[in-house]
């Protein structure tokens, strides 16, 4: 049987449904009506909705990863803190040793109070009141907190900020009487840094403070309670010093009350520093400059021991001084601004940031120079007349005295540099009669020799730099009469006309004619191996005449109250001429080494504008060096 296939005939218009979106069929079916059944898509509209479509999708992703990648973090951290909470843990720091290893700082159990930016209230008003409330309680600065706070970001900020150190138990007392726990403030387990001998160790120790936003650009990965070194040795090797601070972590509820001790991560106690200062030394050192300061009425000055053969520096003194345990508090407040309003400067360290004038101590550059160039013999007698007359060659009837501090008769080399002879020094820098000078260049020469134009490198922050005085130098200085004259070379040659160097480098310049040429790196780490800075590789006969003018400075010249010591001292003293508000005055200054066969330690004293000149500083310089011969020089016969 045939089967018939069924199927109903197709009409020649009629478009199938799959059809219908087919351009071909309809333009074969040629009827509008069939045409209409679909419309062609414009490619303009195509390319619209795709770029639509494609900035949506940049737009949820971009918003994604700042979620995820760049706030993520943040946004972990708070939903942690939802039920966690972590307590920092500041880390003690390493203590600092004498060179027998007594500590001259320590560490002590304290408390602190921190801001939690997150947790201070929302409302303007009620912060205002808290803040009212914890200036009152802790005597601090109400606005130094809100831009603190203002500073961290308003509320996402969930590190806390270190605001006082050194709570007293008053203070912790009442403020947990009268604030809330979730106030926006903690008080938190902490150590305070003490420093039991005060001012005598201020400004080579330093002090810590609250770290600051400076800091933070410097120490970037210490937390917002951290105290750090400010000056002395406490900001110089503050990494070593500064140890790792650790956390304890807690579950709390929506009220902040601790539900859950969840354990924590120790802090690391930061390095121990031995260092080179003699703690004995250091305080007579002290009280004897400071005391001595007092009886002339001197507005300040700076003391500096070290030994020659090392480089060791045993004793560092700036006065006035200051209290750094009183820094390290910030308390009280009115001590501090009394500091800071001081006019005599009691945080600036004369030591290592102070220029003055050397002096005639500088005669002993001069006298290694001219024998080094050959411009004078060391026996050559020189009769100077107490003073130097300099007729202008330009006009005749123009003359310039140059007055010595005295009549000094027939004079060596030797005896020029113990009887401190202006005269002859200003012929061996400038000339007179047959004697040549050094001159400017040869002087300058020199001044380079001994490495006076550098920075000895201590390890202390703020070391100044020397003036040393030449053509460019006095354009910049004395506009008026910009050229450079045979006055002025005068007045270098015995260590005035703006030559200036810091009581360190004077020390230093000492060290290194005690040393035989040799300056060793001065430096205050115990542990750090003796290294030659420089040699000024000059004659060792030409250095032996001036050591012996050293030693006649106490044998005959102007330090014979030295010769009473128990042990043979050379030294030279200076007394530059300065003027203090328009009035010629005076410093005082006197450099010494001993024993002289055989240098141990070499002393600098320097006091400001005293009523007399060298008797001044002898007394401190006897003093220190009789203790040291019954205290240490003993230790090693």
């Amino acid at each position: 049987m045939i089967k018939k296939h069924l199927y109903i005939k197709r009409k020649k218009y009629f478009l199938d449904p799959e059809e219908v979106l087919l351009d071909k069929k309809a333009r074969e079916a040629r009827e509008k009506d069939l045409e209409s059944l679909e419309a062609p898509i414009s490619s303009s509209l195509i390319k619209g909705l795709f770029s639509i479509s494609l900035i949506l999708v940049l737009i949820i992703f971009s918003r994604v990863f700042y979620l995820q990648a760049i706030e993520g973090e943040n946004y972990q951290k708070r939903a942690e803190n939802n039920s966690t909470y972590h307590y920092i843990i500041n880390a003690p720091r390493g203590i600092i040793y004498d060179r027998f290893e007594t500590p001259l700082v320590f560490n002590s159990s304290s408390y602190s109070l921190v801001m939690i930016p997150s947790e201070m209230p929302r409302s303007e008003g009620e912060r205002e009141e808290l803040l009212e409330q914890i200036a009152d309680i802790f005597n601090v600065d109400k606005n130094e907190i809100k831009t603190l706070f203002q500073s961290r970001q308003y509320y996402h900020h969930l590190e806390p900020i270190l605001i006082k150190s050194n709570l007293t138990v008053d203070e912790v007392r009442l403020f947990e009487t009268i604030t809330k726990s979730n106030s926006g403030f903690s008080v938190v387990s902490d150590y305070s840094r003490n420093y039991p001998y005060g001012e005598a160790f201020a400004h080579v120790l330093g002090y810590i403070g609250k770290i600051s936003s400076k800091d933070l650009e410097k120490y970037k990965d210490y937390p917002l309670t951290s105290m750090v070194g400010k000056d002395g040795i406490e900001a110089y090797y503050e990494k070593t010093l500064q140890g790792k601070a650790g956390q304890r972590i807690v579950e709390v509820d929506a009220q902040l009350n601790v539900q859950k001790n969840l354990g924590s991560i120790e802090p690391k106690k930061g390095e121990d520093i031995i260092t080179t200062l003699d703690k004995d030394l250091q305080l007579v050192f002290y009280n004897s400059l400071k005391k001595r300061i007092e009886e002339v009425g001197s507005p300040g000055g700076a003391g500096i021991a070290l030994n020659p053969k090392t480089g060791e520096i045993l004793s560092l003194i700036s006065i006035p001084s200051f209290d750094p345990n009183v820094l390290t508090q910030g308390s009280p407040v009115e001590v501090i601004n009394k500091y800071l309003e001081s006019p005599s400067m009691p945080f600036f360290n004369r030591a290592i940031s102070g220029l003055y004038p050397p002096g005639s101590l500088i005669k002993l550059l001069m006298a290694v120079a001219a024998l080094e160039e050959k411009v004078i013999d060391p026996d050559y007698q020189l009769f100077t007349k107490g003073e130097i007359v300099v007729t202008s060659p330009y006009d005749p009837e123009k003359k310039w005295i140059f007055k010595d501090w005295k009549d000094h008769g027939w004079v060596d080399m030797r005896k020029a540099i113990a009887v401190s002879c202006n005269v002859y020094f200003w012929a061996v820098g400038g000339g007179l009669e047959e004697i040549p000078g050094l001159g400017l260049s040869r002087i300058q020469k020199y001044w380079q020799v001994f490495g006076l134009d550098k920075k000895l490198g201590i390890d202390l922050l703020g070391e100044a730099s020397a003036v040393l005085p030449n053509t460019e130098w006095l354009v910049k200085n004395r506009p008026d009469d910009p050229v450079w004259k045979l006055g002025d070379t005068y007045n270098i040659s015995i260590g005035e006309g703006g030559l200036a160097l810091t009581p360190l480098q004077m020390a230093a310049y000492i060290a290194t004619i005690a040393n035989d040429g040799v300056l060793m790196q001065p430096h205050l780490l115990k542990t750090e191996a003796p290294k030659v800075k420089l040699n000024l590789n000059v004659s060792p006969e030409n250095l032996k005449v001036v050591q012996e003018g050293m030693r006649e400075v106490v044998l005959s010249g102007t330090a014979t109250s030295l010769k009473s010591l128990p042990f043979e001292v050379a030294g030279k003293s200076g007394s530059p001429k300065v003027y203090v508000k328009g009035k010629e005055t005076y410093h005082t200054l006197f450099g010494a080494y001993a024993p002289y066969e055989d240098p141990q330690i070499v002393i600098l004293v320097f006091i400001e504008t005293p009523p007399s000149t060298t008797v001044a500083t002898l007394p401190v310089v006897a003093e220190v060096l009789e203790w040291y011969w019954n205290n240490r020089l003993d230790i090693n016969k």
